[in-house]
């Protein structure tokens, strides 16, 4: 472990990742991130510096994970180096500090201006209160204003945020729940980031007796179970954590062709047009809750109807 003995501060230098070859794979960089900083011990009044020297952009789903890390470890990190471009795309999404959704409505001048952007503010929510369904209200309101009325993927947006925020809501216990999306207008392609911090799928399995001669000690069999729609509720409607992600990746992957990803404690499972892929993490590396990494075509199949995939 590094001691930090100057007056300064102790070093991280952030790798840059300007691209995700296979969904969720910026995370490898994530990681690198997470083990330097956590290596790294800082006595009072000191602070670690993210070197962000190497980095001239950043994908969007590295940024708001990064975002996410920084609103984990507090005050103790400081960003340094940053290009001009940079720094100001990192006050307007709010990377330092995630916009906080509270329970009252949210809805004033500061929306207005991600109107004609394509990316919105990195935004946090408590998931014990009405706070969520605003967060998810205001994303789902901005991106149809920036996509126009025409196009029904704030529809679809609606229907995986509702389904994916409810997670959180009823199985994370988490104190915060994190949303970032971005459109890509060349790619044709929107990528949204839901992140909790809170208790990892795993854990919500493991709590209920019925699992117990199907769950076994790799967390990626939890994830099996959440991907088959198995639920960790007895509600008659089934929302409930394995039905929102099963039905989420269907309406992703065979209804829009888009790709979905996502990461629990110490397991992952990637589905893209290289097929499925599923991984026990190594004991050293983990995630302390539950990330999902969406990118949705912004192009709408002619045939895609959701009802096809919900029923």
């Amino acid at each position: 472990m590094t001691k930090l003995m100057s007056d300064t501060a102790a070093s991280v230098i952030i790798p840059a990742a300007n691209r995700d070859a296979h969904i969720g794979s910026v995370f490898n960089h994530v990681f690198k991130v997470m083990f330097q900083t956590e290596q790294t011990e800082i006595t009072d009044g000191r602070f670690i510096e993210w070197d962000f020297k190497d980095c001239r952009f950043l994908h969007p789903f590295y940024l708001a994970a990064l975002s996410v890390l920084k609103t984990q470890y507090g005050k103790t990190i400081r960003c340094t180096n940053l290009q001009t471009a940079i720094k100001s795309y990192f006050d307007i999404v709010f990377f330092g500090t995630p916009l906080v959704i509270d329970s009252t409505n949210n809805r004033d001048s500061l929306w207005d201006k991600y109107e004609e952007k394509t990316y919105l503010p990195i935004c946090v929510f408590n998931p014990k209160d009405k706070s969520s369904t605003n967060a998810q209200q205001l994303i789902q309101e901005t991106v149809k204003r920036q996509i126009g009325n025409n196009n029904p993927i704030h529809r679809i947006l609606s229907f995986l945020l509702g389904e994916l925020i409810d997670n959180i809501t009823d199985h994370s216990h988490s104190e915060n729940g994190f949303l970032f999306c971005q459109r890509i207008p060349k790619e044709n392609m929107l990528y949204v980031f839901i992140c909790d911090t809170g208790h990892s799928i795993y854990s919500s399995y493991a709590t209920d007796d019925r699992y117990v001669e199907i769950l076994t000690t790799a967390e990626s069999s939890a994830l099996k179970l959440a991907l088959s729609g198995k639920s960790t509720k007895n509600r008659p409607e089934n929302e409930n954590r394995g039905y929102g992600i099963s039905k989420s990746r269907e309406i992703i992957i065979n209804g829009l062709g888009g790709e979905f990803f996502i990461l629990s404690g110490g397991a992952f499972f990637r589905h893209d047009i290289n097929g499925e892929t599923l991984v026990d993490l190594p004991e050293s590396i983990r995630w302390n809750g539950t990330v999902v990494l969406l990118k949705i075509p912004t192009i709408i199949p002619k045939d895609f109807d959701i009802y096809n995939h919900i029923s």
